[in-house]
């Protein structure tokens, strides 16, 4: 009886996958582009990548100085493969075999769930992780290959072996698995440089378990070890000019650099896209719960960053997030999103529970995008992905313990994807 119970939940799985992934393939078919930008940049580095295949030399090039009209702030090391891959396949086949990567991070999404939420019906647990293949972010770069993607499928394995790390007794396996874990966030970051600031909290985490013996040290030199090819390549070619001049923009380093950007904007886009499985009763009691000396101290907080914000103007199309694009469109200034700032900052304080490695977490996603842009699409689905693995955060009683709020955020998604679809076509 257990078995054939087992075999008609595999078969479930398996239609919702071939569902949801066939979307994928209409959207591939009909050149589907939801973040309205992802095509461009593909179609850019897959020139570069075109270079490579006649002149390997032109990758650092390319992602070092400009040369030849070519500059890039992304890692060389994807285009390098897909310059292999441009000798055997066209670059429609490349984008086909690209699209699978979308069913690679649902399912890993899905193998982290089950070890974090043991006792959550599992096909609740597939069905929540099915919603990454509604990310814009995610179907953009499925159909149009990017760095991202595949970033983020090996920073799902680390992620699975780190959960596996936490719940296992065996010192050999815990040893193991620490090792998995360094290893696979050091391919994801050679793939997307951003996703190397995870290590920050892995770190922190191995040193509480060890405190800092011999097993710390021989991390930290497999660490290093993994990451001496990076860093003599950062050093050697001046790529943080290149960084900055890749955006295309010609600013100061204060504004670049301006912290009060990040922690405003980010903490909007925070908000915006953990509403889907937030409990609303659960937030609004915890607002009024909270102590008067603890909120004068959130809004002063927030009036100091909001005082020192000074983000490129709305119509310079830089990005911003949703509560900045809607404060600009709607009543031409930056009131609602200095309001929506306030509300989210004070609302991931009460979500993050005083807990020392969500702040940790916190830092990380704030310091996740080091240039001066800041697009929806840096974070979307990380966001979601931190809330329910990483973060303190009690997901089962926002979410899984209601099951009308599969119904609010597979809505909100869609609503979320068709806006970007129709942006797209229409500019």
């Amino acid at each position: 009886m257990q078995k054939v119970k087992y075999n008609f939940l595999t078969l479930k799985l398996l239609f919702l996958y071939s569902l949801f992934y066939s979307t994928i393939l209409l959207g591939f078919y009909f050149n589907e582009d939801s973040l309205g930008g992802a095509k461009a940049d593909f179609l850019y580095h897959y020139n570069i990548s075109q270079k490579f295949s006649e002149n390997f030399f032109l990758t650092f090039s390319a992602y070092g100085t400009n040369t030849d009209g070519m500059n890039a702030r992304n890692s060389p090391v994807f285009w390098i493969l897909i310059s292999y891959l441009n000798n055997f396949v066209s670059s429609e086949f490349l984008r086909l075999i690209n699209s699978s990567s979308s069913l690679l991070i649902s399912f890993l999404f899905y193998r982290c769930l089950v070890i974090k939420f043991k006792n959550v019906d599992k096909f609740c647990l597939f069905f929540f992780s099915c919603i990454l293949f509604l990310s814009p972010t995610i179907r953009s770069v499925s159909i149009w290959p990017s760095t991202l993607n595949w970033g983020l499928v090996f920073f799902l394995i680390s992620l699975l072996n780190y959960l596996k790390f936490l719940n296992t007794s065996s010192n050999k396996k815990k040893n193991l698995y620490i090792y998995y874990t360094v290893f696979f966030i050091a391919i994801s970051a050679y793939l997307h440089p951003s996703f190397a600031v995870f290590y920050i909290f892995y770190l922190f985490n191995f040193v509480k378990h060890y405190k800092f013996g011999v097993v710390t040290l021989y991390i930290l030199l497999f660490s290093l070890t993994l990451a001496a090819p990076s860093l003599f390549y950062i050093v050697s070619k001046d790529f943080f000019s290149s960084f900055q001049a890749a955006q295309g923009i010609q600013t100061s380093n204060i504004q670049s650099l301006n912290l009060s950007n990040k922690i405003l904007i980010i903490s909007t886009m925070i908000l915006f896209f953990i509403i889907p499985v937030l409990n609303l009763k659960i937030l609004i009691n915890r607002i009024k719960n909270i102590e008067l000396k603890e909120f004068s101290i959130i809004v002063i907080f927030c009036l100091i960053n909001i005082y020192l914000f000074n983000y490129p103007a709305f119509d310079s199309g830089l990005g911003g997030g949703f509560f900045y694009k809607a404060s600009n469109i709607l009543f031409g200034n930056n009131l609602i999103f200095y309001i929506s700032s306030i509300i989210a900052i004070t609302s991931i304080y009460l979500l993050l529970e005083k807990n020392f490695y969500n702040y940790v977490l916190l830092f990380i996603l704030i310091i996740y995008t080091p240039q001066l842009t800041i697009y929806n699409k840096y974070y979307d689905p990380l966001i979601l992905i931190i809330f329910s693995i990483l973060i303190n955060f009690n997901l089962k009683d926002h979410f899984f313990k209601k099951y009308y709020k599969f119904l609010q955020l597979y809505f909100i998604s869609v609503v979320y994807l068709l806006i970007g679809i129709f942006k797209s076509q229409i500019f």
